[in-house]
């Protein structure tokens, strides 16, 4: 009995190593695998970090360049900047001395009745039409010349005739006369005219120029005139409702 205890006990301790080398065998491969997956892990992060490197090298070679690309953008938009302020400067001043030369040479054209001091004056807030002074072409008006009396405000308006009445197609901004005597008041935009087509003087408050009566054919207004207001223009000649007006518009004509 006692041999068959001590051979059932061997058995079992022979078992026993048995299966504790196969864990053992099997604890080392796994282990093997690790450390080939931690070999392999270590390689791609290598490979990884050399890529993150050149990236951030090309990175900053792409921001150098377009550090460079927008000076150089820069001084080329200062460089053109700078010349096209020298040019409009340029264009400016050749157009102010071509002006100015013309209106000292009496050079451009009026449109009007003649510029002289008349009997009668006094009137206030009127519009004035001077229907027998039409335009001889087509052109660009410049400026308002006339001989005031006393200072005031107008503004200036082209009348273009329709097929039965006449139209404002435009007003000027409000022209300050601030002396008397001969003057021109210059517009602030020119102001684009066809032939056939009538000017209009709007005055706020006096009328500074004067007037001869039974003579020209200006038309009276009380109600202040707007563009695209359309009026009726009478043929007063040879009627004893004619007035002439020292003004008259100042431009150039085809």
């Amino acid at each position: 009995m006692r041999h068959i205890l001590t051979g059932l006990m061997f058995l079992g301790l022979m078992t026993g190593c048995a299966g504790s080398n196969e864990r053992l065998l099997q604890l080392q491969k796994e282990n093997q695998q690790l450390q080939q997956q931690l070999i392999q892990a270590r390689q791609d992060i290598e490979t990884l970090t050399a890529e993150k490197t050149t990236l951030h090298e090309k990175v900053a070679d792409l921001t150098r360049v377009s550090g460079t690309l927008q000076r150089e953008k820069r001084a080329r938009v200062e460089e053109a900047e700078q010349l096209r302020k020298s040019m409009r400067g340029f264009v400016q001043h050749q157009m102010d001395a071509l002006r100015e030369f013309s209106l000292r040479q009496d050079f451009f054209d009026y449109i009007g009745a003649e510029l002289v001091n008349r009997q009668y004056s006094g009137d206030e807030n009127l519009t004035l039409v001077d229907s027998g002074n039409r335009l001889p072409g087509d052109g660009t008006l410049l400026a308002v010349r006339g001989y005031f009396i006393v200072p005031c405000r107008l503004r200036m308006l082209i009348l273009r005739p329709g097929e039965e009445l006449w139209q404002v197609v435009q007003v000027s901004e409000v022209l300050e006369v601030e002396e008397t005597g001969l003057k021109q008041i210059d517009l602030d935009v020119p102001v684009e005219v066809r032939e056939g087509d009538i000017l209009g003087f709007s005055f706020s408050g006096p009328v500074g120029i004067p007037y001869d009566e039974k003579t020209g054919r200006t038309l009276l207004f009380s109600d202040p005139l707007k563009t695209g207001s359309r009026l009726h223009i009478p043929e007063i000649k040879g009627t004893p409702r004619r007035r002439a007006y020292s003004i008259g518009g100042v431009g150039l004509f085809q």
